[in-house]
């Protein structure tokens, strides 16, 4: 059951000031901490960019329920277009047992090699096309290997053809 729009408006810019006063909190606790130690992310890298993160998803929240307020239909929705429709129950099965298989496969077959998998599966259980599935297959895993991998040195979980 979703809230008549007024309602809605008001916690989505309730939520959306909380969410902005507790990202405000995150980056300054961040600044207090060493952000780079020589060459490496210190301990306030991550947090600082978390923060930053959540600032922005509260401002656009913040936009979209001005907007809707404004418009009267919910923020993104055109006139002519409608809302997504509710899930099916056997897409929500899918999707979980994508999820399960994943956690499954990370030990076995690496983790970019499962998140590739998963993304490929997903990409289509969601209804998106071929091309978009793979090449978001191939490039999300490619990214978190150079940002993971290569540039901070964390070490992944690999699988029996080194990846």
């Amino acid at each position: 059951m979703s809230l008549p729009r007024p309602g809605r408006v008001l916690w989505d810019r309730l939520a959306a000031l909380l969410l902005l006063a507790f990202a405000v909190y995150i980056v300054a606790v961040a600044r207090q901490l060493t952000y780079m130690q020589g060459r490496v992310p210190g301990p306030g890298f991550a947090p600082f960019w978390i923060g930053v993160g959540l600032g922005v998803a509260a401002l656009a929240i913040l936009a979209g329920s001005w907007r809707e307020a404004r418009s009267g239909r919910p923020a993104g929705v055109q006139p002519e277009e409608e809302p997504l429709p509710p899930a099916r129950p056997l897409t929500l099965v899918a999707i979980g047992a994508v999820t399960i298989a994943a956690v499954v496969l990370i030990e076995r077959v690496g983790m970019l090699t499962a998140l590739a998998l998963v993304l490929l599966a997903l990409g289509r259980i969601l209804g998106g096309s071929w091309r978009a599935a793979v090449l978001t297959a191939i490039g999300l895993p490619l990214f978190f290997y150079l940002l993971f991998a290569l540039w901070l040195k964390v070490p992944l979980p690999r699988g029996p053809w080194g990846f």
